[in-house]
């Protein structure tokens, strides 16, 4: 296990929604590329990193504006990876040629490189209405994975849920389905099973907000509903931390050890000021359990 002990941010540049995971005893952060106002980057970068610490950007693995993906024009957005026996499937979002934001799957046999993406995206705005599913815009993936069940979390402005086929390029029929009882929903539902209770952490407020924070809650069903119980990361204005949400929840394999992964705003976000939440930083934080199993609030380092 690796030891943090950098600052924040983590990240050289620009970046934001980070997925993390864990492969060969290296650890892997994508994340959204930013700088661009409203949120029109078009490229999702990898990095690398052995301790935690140093970390090393090995380029661009996926271009929505190419022809790499050909359903989609631009607005690459909050991605998620997957590794499953050693294929990694990176669920990402675009819009389409109608200006409506979907997720896509592009998979390769490396962390880094050589994604091919599948023609046409695994969730859509019309999924949802014909499953009766509430929902703002299908985006901001992640994955949840119990057992050989695997199952794709997104939404905005509503929670929902759909179990993978074993492929993991589609959606089983009569799965998807909303989450409710996620308090101040915005986006990005993180879930997470610790000593038999399934943990959610969500995304509250507009990333553009210095209020942008993360909600958390518990349920003993993976389908809900949700328990609110309280904030568990959010700004300090004193040391210029603000918006921070849209985060991932890493777990160390095999130990009972957990980070988090969220954006703030860059830093100092003076200097940014009117654009704030175009251009954000990757943070990186130790997450705790207390005695009673609940997780506790984030301490900043």
């Amino acid at each position: 296990m690796a030891i943090l002990n950098t600052q924040n941010p983590i990240l050289k540049g620009l970046y934001a929604d980070p997925s993390m995971i864990k492969y060969n005893g290296k650890y892997y952060i994508y994340p959204t590329s930013d700088g661009f106002r409203s949120w029109s980057g078009t490229v999702f970068h990898a990095f690398s990193s052995d301790d935690l610490n140093i970390w090393t950007d090995e380029g661009i693995i996926v271009d929505v504006a190419s022809a790499q993906v050909p359903w989609a024009i631009g607005s690459a957005w909050a991605p998620a990876m997957f590794e499953r026996n050693g294929r990694f499937y990176f669920y990402f979002c675009a819009k389409r040629q109608d200006g409506v934001s979907c997720i896509g799957l592009a998979v390769s046999d490396s962390p880094t490189g050589g994604f091919t993406a599948m023609k046409e995206p695994v969730m859509t705005m019309e999924m949802c209405r014909e499953a009766g599913v509430k929902m703002g815009q299908t985006i901001d993936p992640s994955v949840y994975a119990e057992g050989d069940e695997v199952y794709l979390v997104f939404g905005n402005g509503h929670a929902a849920i759909a179990k993978l086929t074993d492929d993991l390029s589609g959606i089983v029929p009569g799965t998807l389905k909303n989450i409710d009882g996620a308090h101040e929903f915005c986006e990005a539902l993180d879930i997470q099973k610790r000593g038999g209770v399934y943990h959610f952490t969500w995304s509250c407020n507009d990333t553009r907000s210095p209020d942008y924070h993360v909600n958390y809650g518990t349920s003993d069903t993976l389908y809900g509903p949700i328990t609110y119980r309280y904030t568990i990361l959010s700004k300090d204005a004193s040391r210029d931390i603000l918006g921070t949400g849209h985060h991932c929840i890493f777990k160390e394999p095999d130990e009972d050890v957990y980070y988090i992964a969220h954006h703030r705003f860059g830093t100092p976000s003076a200097k940014y000021e009117g654009e704030n939440g175009y251009n954000r930083e990757v943070c990186l934080e130790k997450l705790e359990f207390d005695e009673n199993g609940m997780m506790k609030p984030v301490v900043f380092r």
